[in-house]
Formats: C-alpha cells, sequence, structure tokens
C-alpha cells in the first residue's frame, strides 16, 4: 500500500468515526454501530470502508485509462470559461468502445498541476466513495490526452449536452444569492440556512435532505470548498413555471487532503496528529448570515442534526459501516441518537 492510499485510509476512517459521535448512534456489546439503512441504499451491499467495496454498476478499471485525443472539442467551449483550473469541454465519440462511456456526450477534462496535482486523484475518488454513501455524483473517469501526454480527470456533466432536443441547464447557486453578498466580500455571506431559504423559494422537492446528504459526504471527504459555485441549480422548462432541482454534489477535488506533500505523508501519523488534523477541516458555509464563516465539518453536521432529528436515520445509513443486526425497532433505533449540539439549534431548519 503506497503512503497516500494508507493515508486516506487512514483519514476516512477517522473522519467516520468523527461523524459518529457527531450522530450518536447506537453501539453494541461487540462494537459494532447499529443503523437501519434507508430504502434508497443497494441492500445487496455488505459496505467495508478499508475494501472501498462499492454497489455494482460498470465503471473504470485501472487498465482502461480514456485517451481523448481523438475527441472532439466543443464548438463554443473548448476552453470552459468557469472555474480557477484549467479545463476543457470535449464531446464523446459516437461509436465508443467503452461502455462505461455515455457516446455524443459532453464531459470535462480537468487537470491540476502543481501543488494542486492531487485534486484530480480526489475527484476520482470521491466518485467512488459517492458509491458507498449513497450520494449523485458526476462520473469522475482518469483520462490522458495523448496529443500532449497531460493528466486528468474526465467529469460526465450531469445534464444532456450537446444534446439540442434537452434544454436542462445548471445554474451555480451563487447566480441566486449576488444581492445578499457583503460589498467586498466574495461569496459572503454562504450560510445553510439562506442557501435552504432560497431552496425552498425557488421550489426545490426535499432541499432538507438533499443538505443532509451534502454535510455528511464532505464531512467524511474533508471538503473544504463547497462554495456557492460549487453547488447549483438544474433548471428544466416547463411552460411559464421552470421546474428547479438541486444537482448533483460536483467539484470535489479539494478534499481528502489533497494538499498534503508527499514528504508529509511519509511521517509517522499518529491518532493524536490525525484528531488534530481532522478537527482542523471546516466547510465552506456558515449556519446563518448572522453565524457565517467556515465553520468545522463535525460542528456543522451536530447542528444540523439537532435542529433535524427526523434526518438522523437518513445521516447514519451513510456511514460505510459493517452493520450488525438489531432486536430493537426502528423508532428505538432512531431514540438512540442525540447529537451533542441540539441545545444550540432553536428549532428545525
Amino acid at each position: 500500500m503506497t503512503a497516500r492510499s494508507g493515508y486516506l485510509n487512514t483519514t476516512l476512517r477517522w473522519r467516520q468515526t468523527a461523524v459518529e459521535l457527531a450522530l450518536r448512534p447506537t453501539i453494541f456489546r461487540d462494537g459494532t454501530p447499529c443503523f437501519r439503512r434507508g430504502q434508497r441504499h443497494d441492500r445487496k451491499i455488505s459496505i467495508q470502508l478499508r475494501s472501498f467495496s462499492i454497489r455494482e454498476i460498470r465503471r473504470q478499471n485501472p487498465n482502461e485509462v480514456i485517451d481523448i485525443a481523438s475527441w472532439t472539442a466543443d464548438e463554443d467551449f473548448p476552453i470552459y470559461p468557469i472555474g480557477s483550473k484549467p479545463k476543457q469541454l470535449v464531446i464523446s465519440p459516437q461509436e465508443c468502445s467503452l461502455d462505461f462511456v455515455v457516446p455524443g456526450q459532453g464531459y470535462l477534462f480537468k487537470q491540476a498541476l502543481g501543488w494542486q496535482a492531487q485534486q484530480m486523484w480526489c475527484e476520482v475518488i470521491a466518485y467512488e466513495l459517492s458509491h458507498l454513501v449513497g450520494v449523485d455524483v458526476p462520473p469522475a473517469l482518469v483520462a490522458v490526452d495523448g496529443t500532449n501526454g497531460q493528466t486528468g480527470a474526465l467529469i460526465k456533466l450531469f445534464y444532456p449536452y450537446p444534446e439540442a432536443s434537452r434544454t436542462t441547464r445548471l445554474a451555480h447557486a451563487a447566480d441566486y444569492m449576488q444581492k445578499n453578498f457583503a460589498d467586498g466580500k466574495k461569496g459572503r455571506p454562504h450560510a445553510l440556512r439562506e442557501n435552504l431559504v432560497i431552496c425552498r423559494l425557488l421550489g426545490v422537492e426535499e432541499p432538507l435532505r438533499w443538505w443532509a446528504r451534502a454535510l455528511v459526504f464532505d464531512t467524511l471527504i474533508g471538503n473544504t470548498d463547497r462554495h456557492s459555485e460549487n453547488w447549483g441549480f438544474l433548471i428544466e422548462p416547463k411552460g411559464e413555471n421552470p421546474r428547479f432541482s438541486l444537482a448533483p454534489l460536483y467539484d470535489n477535488g479539494t478534499s481528502l487532503g489533497y494538499g498534503t506533500s508527499e514528504a508529509k505523508l511519509g511521517e509517522p501519523w499518529t491518532n493524536s496528529r490525525m484528531a488534530t488534523y481532522i478537527a482542523r477541516g471546516t466547510h465552506d458555509i456558515g449556519w446563518s448570515k448572522n453565524e457565517d464563516g467556515p465553520t468545522p465539518h463535525i460542528a456543522l453536521c451536530e447542528r444540523f442534526f439537532g435542529a433535524n432529528r427526523d434526518l438522523l436515520e437518513l445521516a447514519a445509513s451513510m456511514l460505510p459501516l459493517r452493520t450488525g443486526r438489531s432486536r430493537r425497532s426502528s423508532t428505538g433505533q432512531r431514540n438512540l441518537m442525540f447529537p451533542s449540539c441540539s441545545h444550540l439549534t432553536g428549532g428545525g431548519l
């Protein structure tokens, strides 16, 4: 096992433990946490974090690196104009021998260079982990541009493009928040309560459940960059009233300790050092506009699920743990999870 893969495995297990503490699950005598699996999860899989078992769908194998040299660059946006890192918008061939690639579909070829180079791999790993926890994340594939040897992550667009018959489009959340941003303070305030207000005003279905999943996922992978341009809405025309839904969780590269150098990975990572490292992790969003600013991942989970106890079972079902059998009823299981910050919440969101 390489230093980085061992580090990621250890980090994920520590993050999982931190989320467990935030949700306060039942622990049986044999040390097995008991969670009732959510109805939307694949019941066939016995999830084990160490082996990264994932639900059975066709995905890229290690020997199937995609060469995009012959793919068509998009006529309008050959160089994608959004984001801080270089991206190319390319179209897959109509006839492709790789059955995990959608023919004639738009993909973003994202490159990460220098100290950010590990972000490419973090995108791919975050996609794989999304299958463990049942979160909708755009497919992230390993690719190379054979014309120059540049490697990158190939991200499938999660709306039909360039298919002309479908007009679904993505709108970043920031597009609906501009008037609320403070002068001279880019992207702030950016707070969970206000995010939910925008979702409800746009008629989004079940925004609380979406945010519950997003918070647990971002906490598990240590995502520090879920700013207002890294989440958004899919807009589908429906007569005079377009339909809004929350987009899959995209841009997940700023996670999984991407900034940790190879030299540091070779150093001893004691339990106390790992705990300190995990505790420093922050989510981009605050709790409310009056409590704005990046918030520690675990504290934000405690705050959110303390205010929305009916979502605790959903959050618990996402944790990629070995699950044991319980004699307790589902009502009893729900009653046994008590977040420590519930006294701070002031009611549900």
